[in-house]
């Protein structure tokens, strides 16, 4: 019993498999963070844009273009 206990001891073959777990998870919280990010912020100028669009009369370009 005492040498099975050794050999689970000493074997290490996992802790390649827990180093990506860890990797992975960090990427996977990172990229989590960046969506929200940005996500938020294209909201803010995807709204300011309909705002400046609602305002723009095409009378008023095309008056512009002539002049």
């Amino acid at each position: 019993m005492e040498r099975l206990l050794k050999k689970f001891a000493s074997d290490d073959a996992g802790n390649a498999t827990v180093d990506w777990l860890v990797l992975t998870a960090g990427l996977v919280f990172l990229g989590v963070a960046v969506a929200i990010s940005v996500g938020t912020s294209t909201g803010t100028v995807a709204s300011s844009t309909t705002d400046v669009i609602d305002d723009i009369e095409p009378n008023e370009i095309i008056e512009q273009i002539k002049s």
